[in-house]
């Protein structure tokens, strides 16, 4: 706690902040300091490094100025005096003992002549191999060589002067030179013993890598590879200066490097870093000393006055700690002490304190009457708390919702999934969503979504949950609604498609037919009643009829078929087809048929009507193998929009209702939905062709009516048609009289895509006397009128074709000839041929399979028209 305190803070701070300032300015001054030094001790020993490197070269210029004087001072023919040549040398080293190794006197050619101290074993001998021989003779200008070893002084490193002699006409005659040994006491062995400081030392090294100097003598007259010493390698690259770098030895050294102006030879100087630098870190410890005492310093001053300041804060804190204890609002107000920054932090508080009081009451009383029902509980899981809405909602006292009392309201299906839903969640401390039922004031229950989350207190520890309930029947009510109608609009859809290919499959059945029944006509017709193929063809004949009547159904079905819709009775209908009902149920089932008393009009074709209740009574019967009750009743009905949006099928209007309800075994659900499908069937094979229920379906759609059905396993089913009704009276029409098929002569111009049934009727139609011109399609047609349009009497047009069909063939030739006469032909013509094509008169279409009467008679009544 003490570390948390804000005197203790305010106190580190200040420390922290002198010791940053401190240290800032101790760093600063150090680096400063560093910098300076460094740049003062590399000048230092820099000019320390001049001034040795200016000794050496002037010392070396003085060995080659006594070696130049000797040289002058010999006589031109000393060559020639080889014991002359060696008293010189012997009394020139007694006067000039700057070579304290020889001196020697060599032929142009390298053989020694002379030398001093005399030794007889290299007197004569050639020493042209020399290097700084070679040299001389090559430059014929002095030469200083590098170190190489003795041999006059058991192999002890040396280093040769040399001086070229000339005789008269600057001809190049002999080398004079003179040697040093480099580890006698001369110049360079007082440069190698010199200290710097305690471990500082010098080293020399000539152009070719070799030490002259250094004061380990082991590596005198050895060679430095290149990278093995870093600064020679700058130094002999161009570089003099000074800069840190490593021994061999790995110690650390400020070294200096300069080349000789006398024979380019590096002078270095090293001097280790830990001596160089010493001062520096005696610097630094005592900075870092002081800035430590400051920040020490300035720590007790400030403690005391953090304290004196921080007092009033400190009062106001733990009046905070203590407010949660605290009751009424007027105890948890804080005092004010002071009238600086936190005295007007206690009034801010206090004002703050007022605020949420008012706030709180607000919440509450926004909680009380939101519209959604809230709820909470505490961490024991028990409700301790439901807004006014939710107990509106229930109509109960909040005293018998609290703790697990809201569960009485739960509907008893739902309260088990409920209850362990909510435990499941609290316990593992998530959120949940869960539905259910209820129970409304009213009684009745109601579907509600309850969603509730966990919820922390002020101190940051779990306090319960919280949920909201929404009231969500009237959606769950209006979406079973839609999916009732989703259902029935994709029945809709399916049995629409269904019924398209059925109606392009009896078409073009029909067109076969067609051939077949009208080949077989004309056979007849040649054949003599008594001749024995007549039996033949009448077995052809019918079999095309039960071919034809199986189109007929596919054609009711898709709604395709032609129908002579006329003003009907239901009951008569209905009393018509009892008689033939009786024959077909058997005694075991109960027939009941019951009427309404009044005769319900409609518009409709009565055979097709008697088809559908035929087909309906027969599926009945097989439902009862073994007995029940078939009750087929009528009624009037009006549907109303609630009927529709309840039942989910139908349009407002009033109907008649035909009921056919058995007793039998049911049906599934799955199976429900496909009997209307043509070629279903739950029968067993060669029971049934699955087609009797697709043909009721197409023939009610045709009669704009609708068919319902209901059922379930073992309890029967219930079909239901809706036909609309009509005001006027019901009626029938008269049969059309038989007439004798009667020919003509006249020009006719057949339009046909399929050549079988082209020259089928192109041959009938010849047989009875007509002239006839035929076409392929449409736009042949076309062609043909605009060539004898003038002879042509009556155009008959196949509809379907491809290229031009017979609506568009027909208006094109209307345009060419208004009076036209025309007859049109198809497998199936609802949808096609309209009132505007045939004009409103049947006569004027014929429909396949063609008979062969219906077709002349009304080829010779289109013909006969005024």
């Amino acid at each position: 706690m003490l570390f948390n305190s804000m005197k203790t803070k305010m106190t580190l701070a200040v420390f922290l902040m002198v010791g940053v300032l401190m240290s800032a300015t101790a760093v600063t001054s150090l680096l400063f300091l560093q910098k300076t030094f460094k740049q003062n001790i590399s000048q230092q020993q820099s000019i320390l490094l001049d001034s040795l490197a200016n000794q050496i070269d002037d010392r070396i210029f003085d060995f080659t100025a006594e070696l130049d004087h000797l040289a002058q001072s010999l006589p031109p023919d000393i060559l020639e005096h080889p014991q002359r040549a060696q008293l010189i040398l012997d009394a020139q080293i007694r006067q000039r003992p700057f070579f304290d190794n020889s001196l020697f006197l060599f032929s142009k050619k390298g053989i020694l002549v002379a030398a001093t101290p005399q030794d007889l074993n290299y007197i004569g001998r050639d020493f042209s191999f020399r290097e700084y021989l070679k040299e001389t003779v090559r430059l014929r200008r002095n030469y200083i060589s590098g170190p190489f070893a003795s041999l006059q002084r058991q192999s002890r490193p040396i280093i040769m002067f040399t001086v070229p002699l000339f005789g008269p006409g600057q001809k190049l005659i002999g080398v004079l030179s003179g040697s040093i040994d480099l580890r006698e006491q001369h110049f360079l062995h007082s440069l190698a013993s010199l200290k710097l400081g305690r471990n500082g030392f010098l080293s020399l090294y000539d152009a070719r890598r070799n030490v002259l100097m250094h004061p380990d003598k082991k590596r005198v007259l050895r060679r430095d590879p290149p990278g093995r010493n870093e600064m020679l390698d700058r130094a002999l690259a161009g570089f003099q200066g000074t800069a840190e770098t490593m021994t061999q030895t790995g110690i650390p050294v400020l070294r200096s490097v300069k080349r000789l102006k006398s024979t380019g030879w590096v002078l270095a100087v090293s001097y280790p870093l830990d001596e160089a630098y010493g001062p520096l870190r005696t610097a630094r410890n005592y900075l870092l000393a002081g800035s430590l005492a400051a920040a020490i310093l300035s720590l007790l001053i400030v403690w005391p006055f953090m304290q004196h300041l921080t007092r009033p804060l400190v009062s106001f804190t733990r009046h905070l700690e203590q407010l949660p204890a605290m009751g009424e609002l007027a105890q948890r107000l804080a005092p004010v002490t002071s009238e600086d920054e936190i005295g007007q932090m206690a009034r801010t508080f206090n004002r703050m304190l007022l605020e949420l009081e008012r706030s709180a009451d607000f919440y509450l009383t926004l909680f009380e009457n939101f519209p959604a029902l809230i709820w909470r509980v505490g961490t024991d899981g028990a409700a301790n708390y439901f807004n006014q809405t939710w107990l509106e909602f229930t109509g109960r006292p909040l005293e018998s919702e609290l703790g697990d009392g809201w569960t009485e309201g739960v509907h008893p299906e739902d309260v088990t999934q409920c209850v362990s839903t909510y435990r499941n969640a609290f316990a593992l401390r998530v959120p949940f969503q869960m539905q259910y039922r209820l129970r409304h004031h009213s009684g009745s229950y109601r579907w509600v979504v309850d969603m509730g989350r966990p919820f922390n207190g002020l101190d940051g520890n779990f306090a319960g949950y919280i949920g909201t309930c929404y009231d969500v029947t009237d959606r769950l009510e209006a979406e079973e609604a839609r999916r009732a109608l989703e259902h029935q609009l994709t029945q809709s859809q399916k049995m629409e498609a269904i019924g398209t290919l059925t109606g392009g499959i009896a078409h073009d059945f029909n067109n076969i037919l067609t051939a077949i029944i009208g080949y077989s006509t004309m056979i007849q017709l040649q054949l003599e009643p008594a001749h024995p193929m007549q039996v033949k063809v009448a077995e052809i004949m019918r079999a095309s009829e039960r071919a034809a009547s199986l189109t007929r159904s596919l054609l009711a079905y898709s709604r395709k078929q032609v129908s002579n819709p006329v003003p009907v009775g239901m009951n008569s209908i209905l009393t018509n087809v009892q008689a033939m009902l009786h024959r077909l149920i058997p005694e075991h089932i109960e027939f009941r048929m019951q009427l309404c008393q009044e005769e319900l009009s409609v518009l409709a074709d009565a055979g097709q009507i008697e088809q559908v209740v035929m087909n309906l009574a027969v599926n009945a019967r097989d439902a009862m193998a073994r007995g029940g009750i078939l009750r087929i009743s009528t009624d009037p009905i009006i549907l109303d929009q609630e009927f529709i949006d309840s039942h989910g099928y139908g349009e407002p209007g009033s109907y008649a209702l035909i009921t056919v309800a058995d007793t039998g075994i049911g049906m599934d659900e799955k199976t429900r939905d496909r009997i209307f499908e043509p070629f279903f069937t739950t029968k067993e094979p060669g029971k049934g062709t699955g087609l009797g229920l697709a043909m009721v379906y197409g023939i009610v759609k045709q009669h704009g009516g609708f068919i319902n059905c209901y059922s379930e396993l073992g309890h029967g089913t219930v079909f239901r048609v809706y036909l609309p009704l009509i005001d006027l009276p019901a009626g029938s029409e008269s049969a059309p009289e038989d007439q004798a098929v009667r020919g003509g002569n006249e020009t006719i111009l057949l339009v046909e895509d399929d050549a079988v049934i082209r020259d089928m009727v192109r041959e009938l139609l010849q047989d009875f006397g007509y002239r006839v011109i035929t076409a392929v399609d449409g736009i042949d047609a076309v062609e043909k009128f605009k060539v004898a349009g003038d002879r042509i009497a009556l155009v008959i047009l196949d509809v379907i074709m491809p290229r031009m069909n017979g609506r568009d063939a027909y208006e094109a030739i209307a345009a060419i000839s208004p009076g036209v006469k025309a007859m049109f032909m198809s497998g199936y013509t609802a949808d096609i041929v309209t009132d505007t094509l045939t004009k409103g008169d049947p006569r004027h279409f014929v429909s396949k399979p063609i008979k062969i009467n219906e077709l002349l008679g009304k080829v010779r009544d289109i013909l006969d028209e005024g």
